[in-house]
């Protein structure tokens, strides 16, 4: 009996200690312990451009900059194809003003 409590007081003992796993938030936000964790580069680019909102400042995509910078038939193509397909990312979700008054833009 006094063998079974003992085990059991190891047991509780045991749970009941701290694991030292901890691990800071910037860590958990930086593109190494994403892509050692499994997540893709859109992830990456996603919980940036996130930060960058909470605050105040502007990011932008690897993709992104790639699209600013190539030639403006390009680019005039890219946003016919993301007017015509809904699912083309035209990149506006993140970069847009917060103004409550509709536009001819929200359409």
């Amino acid at each position: 009996m006094k063998i079974k409590l003992l085990l059991i007081a190891a047991v509780v003992l045991s749970v009941c200690l701290q694991s030292n796993a901890a691990i800071s938030v910037d860590k958990t936000m930086s593109q190494e312990y994403l892509q050692n964790n499994g997540y893709s580069k859109q992830i990456y680019d996603t919980v940036n451009v996130s930060r960058a909102r909470a605050l105040g400042e502007e990011f932008y995509s690897s993709e992104e900059v790639k699209l600013k910078k190539s030639k403006a038939p390009v680019r005039w193509w890219h946003k016919f194809h993301a007017y015509l397909d809904p699912a083309i990312d035209d990149y506006s979700f993140y970069h847009h003003d917060n103004n409550p008054e509709p536009r001819a833009t929200d359409l």
